[in-house]
């Protein structure tokens, strides 16, 4: 495999070569790292609102993960954690903290699992179900629906019916919000239904208990009830984490109360910043 490679910048967007992906990466502010990893359906445009106020204080970077976005390439879990490192390696960066949305969760935590020595603190927004975590944990995403949905109606139909899950509703009224959801929507072109499933990332429950990384678990107090149970029970499992509700959002809080959100986020990140020495 080729050298991973930075090209120049074309607008707000670089790219980083991976040999069998070209992935579109965002590079703003400066001091520690902090590694913003995106959801299912969406790309690393969801964190816009927040970027100014967190890059006055850290060196932000958002990548759009494979398949996704502005990036290349066949999305896969595992793909995605090498992309963070790979990319942390190529600038120079030894340690960051981790932000991972929704399906981007599973990989800020396979990340604090294997690579521990290169994570500052998670923040871990909407978590997913988990393998392995006690409990009966229903599918929120019909996988094989959605992929007969779209070979039988075409991709606007599969965006329309995604467009109204519960994991994609918004709660705010704010048009900018609506507009970037849209945005990322439309961007959306389902090759991932087609993706062989990947090798399991998931962290092994007893494992959980040993990752002695400083944690934050979000979720908004309208996120779906798979999600805040999820969260509560990582938080009776994890040694050292400790959670926020944020008032009046969905399971898109960054969208849905973006400066609560960034605030919060903020406020964690600078108390842990000794995290980065």
């Amino acid at each position: 495999m080729a050298s991973p490679a930075v090209t120049a910048r074309t607008g707000s967007s670089r790219y980083l070569d991976a040999g069998d992906a070209r992935l579109c990466y965002r590079d703003d502010g400066s001091g520690p790292a902090l590694v913003l990893v995106h959801g299912w359906l969406l790309d690393s445009t969801i964190w816009a609102a927040q970027v100014t106020a967190w890059s006055s204080r850290f060196r932000v970077l958002r990548m759009d993960r494979r398949g996704f976005g502005g990036s290349s390439g066949s999305p896969d879990l595992a793909s995605d954690a090498r992309d963070v490192l790979r990319l942390l390696d190529r600038l120079g960066i030894g340690r960051a903290a981790i932000l991972g949305m929704s399906q981007g969760a599973r990989i800020a935590l396979h990340l604090a699992d294997t690579a521990p020595e290169r994570v500052a603190c998670l923040v871990l927004d909407g978590t997913p179900a988990l393998a392995g975590l006690p409990g009966d944990w229903p599918s929120e995403t019909p996988v094989e629906h959605y992929r007969n949905l779209l070979l039988a109606q075409g991709i606007g139909a599969l965006r329309d019916e995604l467009a109204t899950h519960s994991l994609m509703k918004l709660r705010t009224r704010d048009p900018v919000a609506r507009a970037m959801l849209d945005a990322m929507l439309e961007r959306y072109d389902g090759a991932d239904l087609f993706v062989a499933p990947p090798a399991s990332i998931e962290v092994a429950p007893g494992r959980l208990a040993e990752l002695a990384i400083p944690m934050l678990l979000l979720n908004g107090s309208l996120d779906t009830p798979v999600r805040q149970h999820v969260t509560e029970v990582l938080a009776r499992l994890l040694p050292v984490a400790e959670r926020q509700v944020l008032p009046s959002a969905g399971h898109l809080a960054c969208l849905d109360a973006r400066e609560t959100y960034s605030a919060v986020v903020l406020e964690f990140l600078t108390r842990n910043l000794n995290r980065w020495a």
